[in-house]
């Protein structure tokens, strides 16, 4: 009796261990975002990106919005106002972002573009521009990457609207805020410790430090 037991308890985790992942579906955390589609291969005018080979295809995680909601903007000066400070402030964040990122980092910088294209206030901007996303996915490799990806969007919207075509060349240099030299510099807002080092505090720590330990 003990040999048919010993042999069902054997069954059957062999079972589980080696179930039929279609018919079960495979596990997975929210974390693995998956934004965007695949981009399609660049013509000869578009930029090709390093990091074109990572994984950037995300969905939507669950909480969040698939289709920017925000209504149509039909004042055509107030529209032209929004966009220019709203291209400046996505050219400067590209600018500012890390020449070496932490996958978590690039998870960010994807999920903070995605969302950004959400809740856009000029709804029929931000469903084209959500568009553009999906066929022009965002490289986050590295800052060069990030920036020359940015500009290559602006372009297609520019395209759209008959507008001159931007220098990608020049993206780092107009948008780098004069901050270059600042970046080697202590800064106060970090607390006397550096970037790199915050990066690597552990949620134990930060909350320690919350409650004065």
């Amino acid at each position: 009796f003990s040999l048919v037991v010993f042999l069902c308890v054997t069954c059957a985790i062999y079972f589980v261990a080696t179930g039929d992942s279609q018919s079960l579906g495979q596990a997975g955390t929210w974390m693995s975002l998956e934004l965007f589609q695949d981009p399609k291969v660049p013509n000869s005018k578009e930029e090709s990106f390093e990091d074109s080979k990572e994984e950037s295809n995300l969905q939507p995680a669950d909480g969040f919005t698939e289709t920017p909601f925000m209504p149509k903007m039909a004042n055509e000066t107030l529209k032209a106002k929004l966009g220019n400070s709203a291209w400046h402030l996505f050219h400067t964040v590209l600018a500012r972002y890390p020449d070496e990122p932490t996958v978590l980092e690039k998870t960010t910088l994807k999920l903070y573009i995605h969302l950004f294209a959400q809740v856009y206030p000029c709804g029929d901007c931000a469903r084209h521009f959500s568009q553009l996303l999906k066929k022009y996915p965002v490289q986050v490799g590295s800052r060069k990457t990030a920036a020359l990806w940015g500009c290559h969007i602006h372009n297609k919207v520019n395209e759209r609207l008959e507008k001159p075509e931007y220098d990608c060349t020049k993206i780092l240099e107009d948008y780098d805020c004069g901050c270059g030299a600042d970046e080697k510099e202590q800064d106060d807002t970090l607390g006397d410790e550096s970037a790199e080092h915050l990066r690597m505090i552990t949620l134990d720590e930060i909350e320690g430090k919350q409650l004065g330990g």
